[in-house]
């Protein structure tokens, strides 16, 4: 993704601001910070500062110990370092970029109150109130704690430190000694005696413009120069302040008279590190919201920013509005529902994180594109272990969804075996889903999925001579009535089935949800046994096509189903009438010829046993299967076979299937003819501890009988990847919700695969909600 830089701009000699994070003053962040500068009330950055002392000592791993001992401006630029990488939409965990930090902060009296109050602490040393308030650690201890690979540069220029820090930065990445950058400066002051503490924080992010432009930041502003120097020994401070100022014009290749300056606030005189870089931030907003005075027709906004320090240190930058970005057109599939996943290290944190972007989300309808901040959340942000997600259409819809957001999470702890991602286990149903336009949504919204369904419709059209596509997204009356003659031909419907668990499968497992196991039931355990590797899927084809060539030509038969235990049930039967499947504990389908099991029901409904017949041609899993076995097992001769490359359950025996037994024409006899012990492999499953249950397929046989196994329910997640043929909700909010549900349960995703359509773009949304607790100077 790129955006048309403007003419007269070097992309690759230029640097963007893609984060921002600030607080000054009464401004607890930079939304606070934001609004008054529109607000115009005047010093945005002075007054006392909020909460200066406050800290969410467990979010970054620091004992209370430690947290008082840490000096408090140490405390504040963590806290920031960590919203401007959120609002960057970088998270340290997933990306690999090499991010450096370069930042100051202000001369404080933390150290010498500690050692006063010494007594208090007879656990703390000398060497240990060095490394908590010196300032030669502030870089280094936002890259350890925030896991950042580059540079760590503590930035030590009094009044100038924000600016000169912004300047080492943009000329690390220019030379390429990191990928992306923190830059900025804080001050917490605290006067002796007590009373209130002045000061700040401001903290951006820096990216090479031409990356920024292709990874689809959003770009606050664009650094067309800095310079930096100091005033000689027979220069005046107004001349050495013109001399750098000049430089800085030269490098931005742009006119003094097109820019427009931005004062630096009051301060301690020039060695307040605070007032420069809430200037700073100023100016990036200014250019970014539109607060400059227009300086030309087509002529992008500009401010300069200037500090300075003792003995005649001095910084300029000029800074330039972005480019528009360019807006994407996507598909009315694409514009709909988009999954918002977020998550926090504590569960009343994740109410926090909840309420903050409902909040947002209110406000942004207009301004900002869901899919936008869907991306944002899914790409740009650490997955913490209490999880939560929303799946909405619109932002009313997602506002509303996050409202409803309580303080109980899923903790992910405890998803898997060790508390890591669950084992996946695809689940797949047979014959009696199908129905028109099944997998539709899907079909047209990810094209990924569509070529493959395509594909395997052309296998099939070569084996059989239909075209299944008609039945997977007909459209007109003629086609319609295409797909209903298809799904009433028992042979066609079944490779419909087959192909479309097929390349739901495929789906799935390019959206990073890879099974650990898998199972089907009956004509669902073909596409089990080729997704795990058994057979080749052109061979799965023939094996379908020769299976239900052979079911059809049986002679009649009936199934029926009956609400009573398998071995209560087995004397009860009529001769050449057997037990087809078991699905539950009382749920049980018998199969045979047509005239015993009819007869069957009927008596035995007078009787007050439940039993009813089912809407299913001819009689598997049955007596009638014997005659034509020795058929398939010669036709079988002439499949290649292979060991299962993902463990397989056998819905044949309930257990996990043998490698080596699976793989034979054997098996695939009895397969065809024994019973689908279905409750059994739910039994089987509970065993499997901590695994999630996915049915890939039409419909939801298999979900609503894993629901009704009381142990399993509780302790796996059963989720369906496809709605009910009865169901109007849409293909892509089922599968969006699944995947969520897997995500809030441990498991990785590739969101890349959720937005095929489009590279969505990166959205400035709320930060983390800290959960603070006051660590006062002592002494105070």
């Amino acid at each position: 993704m790129t955006d048309l830089a403007p003419a007269d701009i070097d992309p690759e000699a230029c640097v963007a601001v893609v984060g921002l994070a600030a607080r000054f003053g009464r401004s607890a962040d930079l939304g606070a910070f934001r609004e008054r500068l529109r607000s115009a009330d005047g010093a945005v950055s002075a007054g006392p500062l909020t909460d200066p002392y406050a800290f969410d000592h467990t979010f970054f791993g620091i004992s209370p110990r430690e947290s008082v001992v840490l000096d408090p401006q140490q405390r504040i630029l963590l806290e920031c370092a960590h919203h401007a990488l959120e609002d960057a939409a970088h998270d340290p965990a997933r990306d690999d970029a090499v991010v450096g930090i370069y930042a100051g902060g202000a001369t404080t009296n933390h150290a010498a109150r500690l050692r006063r109050q010494a007594h208090r602490s007879p656990l703390t040393d000398d060497r240990q109130i060095r490394a908590a308030t010196g300032a030669d650690f502030l870089a280094s201890r936002v890259a350890y704690k925030l896991a950042l690979t580059g540079p760590a540069v503590s930035v030590q220029a009094a009044g100038a430190t924000a600016v000169v820090a912004v300047h080492t930065a943009v000329q690390a990445l220019l030379g390429g000694e990191c990928d992306l950058a923190l830059a900025g400066s804080v001050a917490v002051h605290t006067p002796e005696g007590g009373g209130a503490s002045t000061g700040g924080c401001g903290v951006v992010v820096l990216k090479p413009f031409r990356v920024a432009l292709d990874d689809g930041d959003r770009i606050y502003a664009v650094v067309r120069g800095t310079a930096v120097g100091t005033a000689g020994p027979d220069e005046s401070a107004e001349a050495a302040r013109d001399r750098i100022v000049r430089d800085a014009l030269a490098v931005s290749g742009v006119a003094a008279d097109t820019v427009v300056a931005i004062d630096t606030p009051a301060g301690s005189g020039v060695t307040d590190t605070a007032p420069a870089a809430a200037a700073f931030v100023r100016a990036v907003l200014a250019v970014h919201d539109g607060e400059l005075r227009e300086d030309g027709a087509g002529r992008p906004r500009r401010a300069a920013v200037s500090g300075s320090g003792p003995f005649g240190t001095l910084a300029h930058a000029v800074l330039e509005e972005a480019p528009a970005p360019v807006t994407a057109v996507a598909s009315a599939a694409e514009e709909g529902w988009q999954l918002l996943p977020f998550s926090a290290k504590s569960a009343t944190a994740l109410a926090g994180v909840a309420a903050r972007l409902g909040r947002h989300l209110e406000q942004a309808e207009g301004a900002e594109d869901l899919r936008d901040a869907a991306w944002t959340l899914q790409t740009g942000r650490t997955a913490y272990a209490h999880r939560g997600f929303v799946v909405a259409r619109n932002h009313a819809e997602a506002a509303a969804a996050l409202a409803e957001v309580k303080a109980k999470a899923k903790d992910r702890s405890g998803a898997g075996p060790s508390g890591g991602a669950p084992p996946v286990v695809f689940t797949f149903p047979g014959h009696g889903g199908q129905h028109i336009g099944m997998g539709r949504g899907l079909y047209r919204f990810d094209p990924y999925f569509r070529a493959d369904l395509d594909r395997c419709a052309e296998h099939v059209r070569a084996a059989a001579g239909v075209d299944l596509r008609v039945v997977f997204d007909p459209e007109g009356e003629e086609a319609e009535e295409t797909a209903r003659q298809f799904l009433a031909d028992g042979a066609i419907a079944q490779l419909a089935v087959f192909v479309l668990e097929y390349a739901l499968a495929r789906a799935f497992i390019r959206w990073g949800i890879r099974p650990s196991a898998v199972v089907g039931h009956s004509l669902g355990g073909y596409a089990a046994a080729c997704v795990a590797g058994v057979f080749s899927f052109p061979d799965a084809i023939r094996m379908v096509v020769k299976r239900t060539e052979l079911l059809l030509s049986l002679a009649p038969g009936a199934m029926a189903a009956v609400r009573l235990a398998e071995d209560a049930l087995l004397p009860l039967l009529p001769a050449g009438v057997g037990i087809a499947a078991i699905s539950g504990p009382d749920q049980v389908t018998i199969s045979g010829p047509r005239e015993p099991v009819a007869r069957f029901v009927e008596e035995q409904a007078a009787k007050g046993l439940e039993t009813r017949l089912l809407k299913i041609p001819g009689a598997g899993h049955s007596s009638l299967v014997d005659p034509v076995l020795d058929e398939y097992e010669a036709f079988l001769a002439g499949i290649a076979f292979h060991e299962p490359v993902i463990r397989v359950v056998s819905d044949t025996t309930g257990t996990w299937a043998d490698p080596e037994e699976i793989s034979t024409p054997a098996y695939w006899c009895r397969h065809m003819r024994h019973a689908v012990r279905y409750h059994d492999v739910l039994e089987t499953l509970q065993a499997f501890e901590g695994s999630a249950l996915v049915e890939v397929g039409p419909g939801t046989t298999l979900t609503s009988l894993a629901r009704r196994h009381a142990e399993l329910r509780r302790s796996h997640p059963v989720l369906q990847g496809l709605p009910h043929p009865t169901d109007p909700t849409p293909d892509t909010q089922i599968l969006l919700s699944t995947i969520g549900s897997l995500w809030a349960a441990g498991a990785e995703v590739e969101w890349p695969a959720l937005h095929p359509l489009r590279d969505p773009r990166k959205a400035s949304l709320p930060g983390y909600p800290f959960e603070r607790s006051a660590f006062p100077v002592p002494g105070v």
